[in-house]
């Protein structure tokens, strides 16, 4: 079961450049000590100059690892003071975990350029068909271009915790623009009206899309 910690942040006015400085040190940082880092910018659904700043890890275990890790390297805790302190180029707004949650099929292997998320809020008693519609969600939209499409569980994520997220990434916007008209294709409409119902297993809450900056 694969796991995430990731951080939302707000880029300062007219420090972006700082903002990607500083990411790319917290990637050595942090990096070193294992998991996949990667940096986002938010391109739509999040508020101008936001940024996602996400380590993967292979379990749960390796994650309590690491962390144990960390709570022990002096440079990264300069770092942090450094990264919160008044002359920061960025704030951060909040940081959650989240679970990769078993479908009963494994994701298409790659990774793209853009990253786009959809979370939802789970009705009570309604966690078994959220888990079936996930699966169908995914093998639809890497039919279309996709590739690592996941449902993921936030835990210790504030008033967040508990929903669960989409995610799934594209080539490029060329490959989202292509993935976007198979949504209102027949097909894609089908798809929506089995899950949009009156009383639907799942409500959204938040879309947004990525593009990733290499570190």
């Amino acid at each position: 079961m694969r796991v995430f910690y990731s951080t939302i942040s707000k880029v300062r006015d007219g420090q972006m450049e700082g903002a990607v400085a500083m990411a790319g040190e917290a990637a050595k940082l942090v990096g070193r000590h294992g998991g996949d880092v990667r940096f986002f910018l938010a391109g739509a659904g999040e508020e101008v100059n936001s940024t996602l700043f996400s380590i993967e890890y292979e379990s749960p275990e390796a994650l309590g690892r690491v962390f144990d890790e960390l709570a022990d390297d002096t440079e990264l805790q300069a770092f942090m003071t450094r990264l919160n302190g008044t002359g920061s180029p960025t704030v951060i707004t909040s940081q959650n975990m989240a679970m990769e949650m078993p479908i009963g099929r494994t994701p298409k292997a790659g990774k793209g350029g853009i990253l786009e998320v959809h979370t939802g809020r789970v009705n009570p008693g309604r966690m078994e068909e959220v888990i079936s519609q996930s699966a169908e969600v995914c093998e639809f939209v890497e039919a279309n271009g996709a590739v690592n499409a996941r449902l993921l569980q936030l835990t210790y994520a504030g008033p967040a915790s508990g929903m669960t997220a989409f995610t799934w990434e594209l080539e490029n916007m060329r490959a989202h623009a292509h993935m976007a008209a198979a949504w209102f294709s027949q097909a894609g409409l089908a798809l929506q009206a089995r899950m949009m119902t009156a009383n639907p297993a799942s409500v959204p809450v938040s879309s947004a899309l990525y593009n990733e900056i290499p570190l």
